[in-house]
């Protein structure tokens, strides 16, 4: 499975981090798209959720460039467990219907379907509501030509375009696997290796969003209120999910 990693020219430090990460794992380095270098955009997206959106698309376009049939695609402030390299050479546990696999956790309260088993003692299970992180995924082929359909014109940073609070009312087949392969460093006790690299979306204009940005998505989150009672309602009874928080091991 081609392996891509998604690296700013402007942080080498990251890119030899996530390659003691991959212990001797090959890889395609694409270069991101820097968000300090573009201007303030106007359709609720800061510049630097662009950017990494942009960035992600490269990579989906590199991957159906190729032939094949699944990829994965990591940001750089990743930590992975040993067994990784187990999950990214053996497809078979990759359910054959799915267009991504969320293979890290953001350690939120999410809703999972029926599982099935995954390598090393894991399981992958229907994810049936936003989970937070671009950092560490898979695609299908017909995953990544979905995505780019989807963010043709992007009203959503990366990882809720990726893992959207509802998949199932666009389409998309979106999977979970638990415990989770991967976290991101800023997620990771500093005891236990992390808060090595602060993260670009946390920082910068990133962090503090425009007022009228955040009255207009409270607007929109008040509006919506009802109906996300209703879908949650449906997600719960109708397809079954239990609602739990991914680990990491």
């Amino acid at each position: 499975m081609k392996v891509f990693v998604v690296n700013l020219d402007r942080n080498p430090e990251r890119l030899e981090h996530m390659r003691g990460q991959l212990r001797g794992i090959a890889f395609e380095r694409i270069a991101a798209v820097d968000g300090t270098k573009n201007p303030p955009t106007t359709n609720g997206l800061t510049r630097f959720e662009l950017a990494c959106l942009a960035s992600h698309k490269i990579a989906w376009r590199q991957f159906l460039d190729g032939s094949e049939e699944h990829a994965c695609f990591l940001e750089d402030d990743l930590h992975v467990r040993p067994d990784f390299e187990r999950l990214i050479r053996n497809q078979g546990w990759i359910p054959s219907d799915a267009h991504s696999v969320k293979l890290d956790t953001y350690l939120q309260r999410v809703k999972l379907g029926d599982a099935r088993p995954a390598p090393g003692e894991r399981q992958v299970a229907r994810l049936y509501t936003r989970h937070e992180s671009s950092a560490a995924y898979l695609l299908s082929r017909d995953g990544a030509a979905r995505y780019l359909e989807l963010t043709a014109k992007p009203t959503s940073p990366a990882d809720y375009s990726l893992f959207p609070k509802y998949p199932h009312r666009l389409g998309l087949r979106v999977y979970q696997l638990s415990p989770a392969v991967a976290i991101q460093d800023h997620l990771l006790p500093a005891e236990g290796g992390g808060h090595t690299f602060p993260t670009a979306m946390a920082s910068g204009e990133a962090s503090r969003p425009r007022t009228i940005e955040k009255l207009s998505r409270e607007t929109v989150r008040l509006l919506s209120q009802v109906a996300n009672w209703r879908e949650a309602i449906f997600v719960a009874t109708v397809l079954g999910a239990a609602t739990t928080t991914v680990a990491v091991r």
